[in-house]
């Protein structure tokens, strides 16, 4: 059996073309949420397919229970770049027990220089935002560094873009997030409506991360470079992968 570690449209898109492939077709896919088992539904409600899906986290431990008891001889992690605690535990569990693993790691965006700031933490990133005042700040992290990001709001106007989900409106609630800050949206999202809200809500900043090509990333670009917008980038977490991917297509093909 083939597991792919998912959680993402990547993910997605590698199950869709497995199960176009002849005599591929017991996998299992797994996602931290249960949001991401609901979009993997019309997968698992065909029965011609033996598709099955975990929806929940997985420590060490449960991913080598996983392997054994599902017969598992191969893995392909299409977890998000910034999910690095999932990679590297499922990196060292393979080692471990022998279990042939491939990567599919997103191509990074070329965001040029002009109006770009990186930063290696939301530490550092929060310390820049403190030196201005009274500035439009958009996140689009979504709501798992909404704590780590409130600071920003302290001498500054920070709005944040979730999912409408029940579980992250009310996360950002808790938190002290207004409703008129909290902008919920399933994405991607166009560059024409990344530019609307731009315009509309006045934004001299918004936050992002480097996840690369795919779900919008270049479309959020794209408008503030229109829209004259800084753009403050979360970098990439390193992750020692083996067994790297970046074409989905000659990942199958390997396969």
């Amino acid at each position: 059996m083939i597991w792919i570690i998912g959680g993402t449209k990547d993910g997605r898109d590698i199950l869709e073309k497995l199960v176009s492939v002849k005599n591929k077709k017991d996998i299992l896919v797994s996602t931290a949420t249960s949001y991401g088992g609901e979009l993997l539904k019309k997968y698992t409600l065909d029965s011609k397919k033996n598709i099955q899906v975990i929806c929940k986290k997985l420590d060490e431990e449960q991913m080598e229970k996983v392997i054994t008891e599902k017969n598992i001889n191969l893995i392909i992690d299409a977890s998000h770049p910034y999910a690095a605690n999932v990679s590297r535990s499922i990196l060292k569990v393979t080692k471990k027990l022998g279990t042939k693993y491939l990567r599919f790691e997103r191509e990074m965006l070329d965001y040029g220089d002009e109006n770009v700031f990186k930063f290696e933490t939301l530490s550092q990133m929060n310390e820049f935002i403190s030196k201005y005042e009274n500035k439009n700040i958009l996140s689009t992290l979504g709501s798992n560094n909404l704590e780590e990001i409130k600071a920003m709001s302290k001498k500054n106007n920070l709005f944040v873009r979730i999912l409408p989900t029940t579980a992250s409106i009310q996360k950002a609630e808790n938190l002290g997030y207004l409703p008129k800050n909290i902008i919920a949206i399933q994405g991607p999202v166009d560059k024409n409506l990344n530019l609307a809200m731009l315009k509309s809500f006045k934004i001299d900043f918004l936050i992002t991360k480097e996840s690369g090509k795919t779900g919008g990333e270049k479309e959020k670009i794209d408008a503030c470079k229109e829209f004259g917008t800084a753009v403050l980038v979360l970098k990439r977490p390193f992750v020692n992968y083996r067994n790297v991917y970046s074409d989905i297509d000659k990942l199958i093909n390997h396969i």
